[in-house]
């Protein structure tokens, strides 16, 4: 054989490129002067390429066919009907594991024909096809697992048909939208009837897209709206139910349960085992269901765990009555809930540790706010023991904080003593007011109030001869702050008393101010204060038997008209009226108020008192 000439080879191909440089690519002009570009034509180029090239535009989702080059199998022979290799397949993990099976001319087949040429093919893998269709040429169907899905897309084109032709299948991850119809409900309905245990309370609903009476239907829980409507056919038809088993369901998220589970309050036993739960946060939204058994084994939160006892413990905090946990028994909770429950007391406005001070406190509380509730607090000096304390703490409730729509605490945020914000020592000494003459100051520079009497809550927890502790809470406007509406304020005020002469004084006292809640000022002041029928017969007013504070000194006449004009305000007497009253109790402003306030209740006072 000669050898080549490789000096005339490259010679050719050097000339071969310097021709190519000299070329220009220029498109034929039609008759009408413009380029030619008929759509049909590129298609028809493309089309015809893919089909010489057989490549499916599918391949990179991981359910077409491979490339094959005709030029690498050009001179090789095969047998007719022999299978194409198909290694370059690879099948992508969806996240729900839910896979569409399609097959192309299958309408050509009957399904019955299909489906058992498939189930021969995939044993022993098990072989679920759900939600059968045919739309236009092709058939479809849905898997639920990878394995099967694999295997399925392998036996693309590996099956030969009576026809001759090779069965088509595409396999790539999805699952269908639900359209939850009536029909549809009433299948699942039927479905769940059967397997129901009335003896036992119990629903299984074990992978329950797989039932056969369901698989011409897509009815997977992890679909919200076909758990959502398994829900209310459960609270429809069987609101009892106590025991509910989702196993297998690939379900991944809860949150959309958080308002519905509200319709199964019974429930106490919830298997959910091999789900796709990631998170023990995704339980939040069956807290408040009295649970006592929990099945989470499968499911991927539970290797986030690195101890038992950690796992037990978040579990608790949703469900503090669990007693039993993917199948073994716990140990009892450090709880109040696991007890016996008893059925709680009523609640009382008014709590008192001991009848005999519920007149004692009624008065003292009477007389106080009575003064208080006045532009002059000095006579609440009697209140007060020599020595008192007095702290005064404030807040927003949760959820109503500083806003433009809320009355601002700013006065009182100033002398706010809370101990937990006022970190340094001075300061906190500084904030507590020590001495009687010091608390009283500090009430008179305080906003102008109006307290609703009627609506107060008072505990009395302590009761000896040496010491009182209650605490009495309620709500008050704020008057002359500037706004159009006076502000609501709720209070709660600690005090203990302790006697002092013939009566009783603060020794210490705890105040807390915070803006009314909209639900507390709806209920605010609904209670009118209004003056009885009185007898037409004058009557005196006399001093009564039990004096609740201890006697004051005469005051000079000025002090007497504006106690004067104090009186008449807050009562509603004329000046007349209000000296005899005062007269009466030796100028004891408290003690006058006190009076006043029995004699009304009795009706005794004569309707010209309160003629000006």
């Amino acid at each position: 054989m000669p050898k080549p000439h490789f000096e005339n080879k490259q010679t050719w191909i050097k000339h071969d490129r310097e021709r190519d440089r000299d070329r220009r690519v220029t498109f034929k002009p039609n008759r009408f002067g413009g380029q030619k570009n008929h759509n049909r034509d590129w298609s028809n180029a493309i089309r015809e390429h893919l089909q010489d090239e057989d490549v499916d535009m599918g391949v990179s989702s991981g359910s077409g066919r491979n490339f094959i080059n005709k030029k690498y199998n050009k001179g090789k022979k095969g047998r007719k009907g022999s299978p194409i290799p198909n290694s370059r397949r690879k099948l992508l993990e969806g996240p729900t594991n839910w896979y569409k099976v399609s097959i192309p001319h299958g309408d050509k087949y009957e399904k019955s024909f299909l489906l058992k040429t498939l189930l021969e093919k995939v044993t022993p893998l098990p072989f679920w096809p759900i939600a059968w269709q045919v739309y236009g040429t092709t058939s479809t169907f849905y898997v639920d697992d990878y394995k099967i899905a694999e295997k399925l897309l392998n036996l693309d084109r590996q099956i030969q048909l009576p026809n001759g032709f090779r069965l088509i299948i595409r396999v790539h991850p999805g699952s269908p939208n639900v359209d939850m119809n009536s029909a549809t409900k009433e299948k699942m309905k039927l479905v769940m009837a059967k397997r129901y245990s009335a003896g036992n309370k119990a629903l299984d609903l074990t992978k329950f897209h797989a039932d056969p009476e369901l698989q011409d239907y897509f009815c997977a829980l992890f679909k919200p709206i076909v758990f959502l409507t398994v829900v209310e056919i459960i609270a429809e038809n069987i609101p009892e139910l106590e025991a509910l088993n989702l196993f297998d369901n690939k379900i991944s998220v809860l949150s959309f349960l958080k308002k519905s589970m509200k319709k199964i309050p019974n429930l106490k036993i919830l298997h959910m085992g091999n789900n796709k739960l990631r998170e023990m946060a995704q339980l939040d939204s069956l807290q408040g269901l009295p649970i006592i058994d929990l099945v989470l084994n499968g499911n991927p939160l539970c290797d986030k765990f690195k101890d038992q006892a950690s796992y037990i413990s978040e579990v608790r905090k949703r469900f503090p009555k669990c007693m039993k946990l993917d199948g073994i028994d716990l140990p009892p909770p450090i709880s109040f809930d696991i007890a016996e429950e008893h059925q709680l007391p009523d609640p009382q406005q008014t709590f008192l540790c001991n009848a005999e001070g519920s007149s004692i406190i009624r008065q003292f509380l009477e007389q106080y706010f009575l003064i208080y509730d006045t532009e002059n607090r000095q006579p609440l000096l009697q209140a007060y023991h020599e020595n008192a304390t007095f702290s005064m703490t404030m807040g927003y409730p949760y959820g109503y904080g500083k806003d433009k729509n809320v009355a601002w605490l700013n006065w009182y945020a100033t002398d706010n003593r809370n101990i937990m914000r006022v970190q340094d020592p001075e300061r906190r000494n500084k904030l507590l007011k020590q001495g009687h003459l010091a608390v009283v100051s500090f009430l008179q520079q305080m906003p102008l109030t109006r307290h609703d009497i009627h609506g107060f809550t008072v505990d009395l927890t302590i009761f000896t001869p040496q010491m009182l502790c209650l605490t009495v809470s309620g709500m008050f406007k704020e008057l002359k702050s500037g706004h159009k509406i006076p502000p609501m304020r709720f209070f709660i005020r600690t005090l203990i008393i302790v006697p002092a002469g013939s009566g009783f004084c603060i020794a210490n006292e705890v105040l807390h101010v915070t803006n009314a809640t909209p639900d507390q000022a709806k209920e605010a002041f609904k209670t009118p204060v209004t003056v009885e029928p009185a007898p037409t017969t004058s009557v005196n007013i006399s001093v009564p038997a039990v004096q609740a504070t201890p006697a004051v000194p005469v005051p000079d006449d000025v002090t007497k008209q504006e106690m004067i004009q104090q009186m008449s305000t807050h009562s509603g007497m004329n000046l007349e009226w209000s000296l005899k009253c005062l007269e009466e109790t030796q100028w004891d402003f408290q003690r006058a108020s006190m009076v006043f306030q029995q004699l009304q209740s009795q009706g005794v006072i004569p309707p010209e008192a309160f003629v000006k």
